[in-house]
């Protein structure tokens, strides 16, 4: 500000227009911003559900990041001829610089409340997937100990018929 205060009238208009061309490049940014259809900064809104029945979700709010929106800064009024003016694109900086704190803040919460749901729900897969893991093992184990019991019961019922058979020819012999 006060290069532009001490600048000549021509030196204010030039300020001026990169002053308005920092405007158009904020408006770009905002525009941009967008992510798989959802631009928060151009106002959308992200609804992200915590469940799948949708009854625990979250709406992350938007705001207009552009300089004729949220952000209201007016262009550069008269080149800056005047003081006031200059005083004026202080004013309209220093109250968007204001309300970008704020919206920053409540994305910042935002943001927070999605980490941590998503921190829960990455441990509550870990602890179900290590259960699963365990149920099937358990299992694999107990079909091992039945195999192994059915095979042993096959082999000593056959063992028991030779013998059986054994013990009868041994009878028959004795006649």
């Amino acid at each position: 500000t006060q290069s532009a205060r001490s600048a000549d009238a021509t030196g204010r208009a030039t300020l001026a227009a990169q002053f308005d061309a920092l405007l158009d490049q904020i408006d770009e940014l905002a525009s941009d911003s967008g992510y798989k259809g959802i631009n928060l900064l151009g106002g959308d809104d992200l609804t992200v559900d915590f469940n799948e029945d949708g009854s625990s979700s979250l709406t992350v709010s938007g705001f207009d990041a552009t300089v004729g929106g949220d952000l209201n800064i007016d262009t550069a009024t008269n080149d800056w001829v005047a003081d006031t003016d200059i005083d004026t694109a202080v004013s309209d900086l220093d109250a968007a610089l204001g309300t970008l704190r704020s919206k920053a803040s409540t994305l910042a919460a935002n943001l927070s409340v999605i980490t941590i749901r998503q921190d829960f729900t990455s441990g509550m897969i870990n602890t179900l997937q290590t259960g699963a893991d365990k149920l099937t093992l358990a299992d694999m184990n107990e079909e091992g100990a039945n195999m192994l019991m059915l095979q042993t019961r096959q082999a000593l019922g056959t063992t028991a018929l030779s013998l059986a058979s054994q013990a009868a020819q041994s009878v028959l012999r004795l006649f």
